[in-house]
């Protein structure tokens, strides 16, 4: 098998592994093990995989950041008190929820990031699910507001 090939299967295993998670297994061990195969392979050089590691500490920092910092909100109940006004406010319409959630993250990709969108919003939409909103309606309206809002 050539290097190409062998690069292709083991980025390809990771990925799989990172999206399907057999066997329960955290998304980190599958891209761990990608990296560390390719390492142990020979087909990148451990300098150069410290070197991208260390290239991303500011950005590990900051998502570490993020999710302490919504870990605090949701031991506080800010994300069961957002919902439930998100909730109140929409007044059992969808459509209503949805303009609200993608408001809000339009205004916390504005003031923060793309990331810090995904982090916020996740657990606030999770909260309006089981506050009774149809849960189709809300997966929908997760996915559409972190996908498109840091769009625009």
């Amino acid at each position: 098998m050539d290097q190409a090939t062998l690069i292709l299967a083991i980025a390809g295993i990771a990925t799989l592994g990172v999206i399907t998670r057999p066997l329960r297994v955290p998304e980190y061990v599958w891209a761990v093990l990608g990296a560390a195969a390719l390492v142990g392979f020979g087909l990148l050089p451990w300098r150069d995989a410290l070197a991208a590691a260390n290239k991303g500490t500011d950005v590990y920092l900051f998502l570490i950041g993020m999710m302490l910092l919504a870990e605090i909100a949701r031991l506080e109940g800010l994300f069961d008190w957002l919902a439930a006004h998100a909730v109140r406010h929409a007044r059992g319409s969808a459509k209503r929820l949805f303009l609200i959630v993608y408001g809000v993250g339009t205004l916390v990709t504005i003031f923060l990031s793309n990331d810090a969108t995904a982090v916020v919003l996740t657990p606030a939409v999770y909260a309006a699910a089981t506050a009774g909103v149809s849960t189709t309606a809300v997966a929908s309206l997760e996915r559409n507001a972190v996908t498109t809002v840091p769009t625009m």
